[in-house]
């Protein structure tokens, strides 16, 4: 890895890190997330999106606190439960630091994805999509991204509304998105937004 470089891991006390099987030598900041709780009186600005707020909640907190570790000018973020699906993964973000001249994001997992909306574009032999027309799209899933140290500022701000923190990426910043997963999602541990999962 770079210098200018950390790889962030947003995991839980009751959670085993699959992620860590796959970052020997590489130096990754494990960023354990409490138990945060909502204010009782807690009224979503945004509804509709969140069954269960208070997960929503302590995901949100989580990638932030995960985020704020961080000192370099470009941060690789990692739910706990990504698994590579390739070998050169590492390599492939490498190459994708270069995006982060034209986006603000680069996203290397995604679900729910309306191609139809997106513009598929090749870098260095990796296909990428890119929407047409921003807000048009629909995309979940905050798995693995890369940001620069500006994004990371503005993220450590935001306050949770009843956006959740993958739509949140997805609707408040630049980003480009590989078209086929590099990681898959493994819930064999559970999930940060269970009720029960901390």
């Amino acid at each position: 890895m770079p210098d200018n470089f950390d790889i962030v891991i947003v995991t839980s006390v009751k959670r085993k890190p699959l992620i860590t099987n796959y970052l020997d030598g590489l130096g990754a900041i494990i960023s354990v997330t409490p138990d945060y709780g909502l204010d009782k009186h807690f009224t979503p600005e945004v509804g509709g999106l969140v069954q269960n707020h208070r997960g929503a909640y302590r995901c949100f907190r989580g990638h932030q606190d995960a985020i704020a570790k961080s000192t370099k000018d470009f941060i690789l973020v990692f739910e706990d439960d990504a698994v590579p699906n390739r070998k050169d993964w590492l390599n492939v973000v490498n190459d994708s630091v270069e995006l982060l001249k034209t986006f603000e994001m680069v996203s290397f997992h995604g679900r729910e994805v309306t191609l139809e909306v997106f513009d598929q574009f090749l870098h260095i032999n990796t296909n990428y999509i890119k929407p047409k027309n921003r807000g048009s799209e629909w995309v979940v899933a905050a798995l693995a991204y890369l940001i620069p140290r500006r994004v990371a500022d503005k993220l450590i701000k935001y306050k949770y509304n009843g956006m959740p923190w993958d739509l949140l990426l997805y609707r408040e910043f630049n980003y480009c998105l590989m078209e086929v997963s590099m990681f898959n999602h493994d819930r064999s541990e559970g999930s940060l937004i269970d009720k029960h999962a901390i």
